[in-house]
């Protein structure tokens, strides 16, 4: 790394290296610019995924959390509360994520970008500006006669080493500051990504141990939630069923009911026919819709 400049003397082949590290350094701006856009667009989507995971939670919240609310409870209320904050923390999670890449990656090469590559720059344009000095105050000296008076020849002889002595120190200025490039790239690129590696390594590690601890429970819900699928099935086919019957019963009573030439009275001289039964499906059809309250078994321990 350090042979690139075996001799610093101001040379044809130095100037060779300067221009060959100053274009590497431009290029490398360039893959950084792009990777940085990158790297925003990764952070704007796991801020949306933090938003998206906590407004779904949010709105678990409203729609069955409530403790003492009889449609929360019947629908499983405090269970679904369990399940919210188990999203609250995978939300936490995502935003942790986010905040590493924010600070070990983007940060860092917003650094990179805006100190060491733009020293390049920087040490380029002072360089530029002390040769322009360096090659004017030659250009005077050169063009001294024998007449010149001794006050300005020493004048422009201090000016001249002035000019030379700014144009050694920005030229060394200038490979300083390429050579930081080339040491870093070495390790900064590698560092930061391998870091953000590492943050996915433990996110996932994070969201895994809180839901396998939550696995037993899981499906523990879920038997139940099966079951009483069963069994609500079941109680839907038996009132399907008694509805058939009595709507059976129903068209045989009026067909029996219309080959009858005299309707028989009641005591008001009305003409009754199966009251009992209509008052026995009454019944049944109140004790099928109220149902007894729900009993979640699982909702003490995981």
């Amino acid at each position: 790394m350090t042979s690139s400049f075996i001799k610093l003397d101001d040379s044809p082949m130095f100037q060779k290296q300067l221009f060959s590290l100053e274009e590497t350094a431009d290029e490398l701006k360039e893959r950084c610019q792009k990777l940085f856009k990158g790297c925003n667009k990764f952070m704007e989507a796991l801020g949306e995924a933090y938003n998206g995971e906590t407004s779904f939670a949010d709105s678990l919240e409203v729609f069955g959390s409530g403790q003492d609310d009889p449609v929360s409870l019947s629908i499983g209320g405090p269970v679904i509360s369990k399940f919210i904050t188990t999203l609250r923390e995978l939300a936490s999670f995502k935003e942790l994520l986010r905040s590493q890449v924010e600070h070990v990656l983007i940060d860092r090469l917003t650094e990179f970008m805006t100190v060491d590559l733009q020293d390049v720059k920087d040490s380029r344009r002072r360089f530029d500006k002390a040769v322009h000095s360096y090659d004017q105050s030659r250009e005077k000296f050169v063009s001294l006669k024998k007449t010149t008076p001794g006050d300005i020849v020493i004048e422009l002889e201090e000016d001249l080493q002035n000019s030379k002595s700014a144009f050694e120190k920005s030229r060394l200025n200038l490979v300083n500051s390429l050579m930081n490039i080339e040491v870093k790239k070495k390790y900064e690129f590698l560092e930061s990504i391998s870091a953000i590696m590492d943050s996915h390594l433990r996110y996932f590690k994070l969201g895994y141990d809180l839901l396998s601890q939550m696995e037993p429970y899981i499906h523990q819900v879920l038997t139940y939630a099966h079951h009483s699928k069963e069994m609500a099935n079941i109680e839907q086919d038996k009132l399907e069923k008694r509805i058939l019957e009595y709507r059976t019963q129903a068209e045989l009573e009026n067909i029996q009911a219309s080959h009858n030439t005299e309707p028989l009275p009641g005591a008001d001289g009305t003409h009754v026919i199966g009251l009992n039964s209509y008052k026995s499906f009454e019944a049944g059809m109140q004790s099928a819709t109220k149902g007894e309250a729900s009993n979640w078994p699982f909702l003490v321990k995981m």
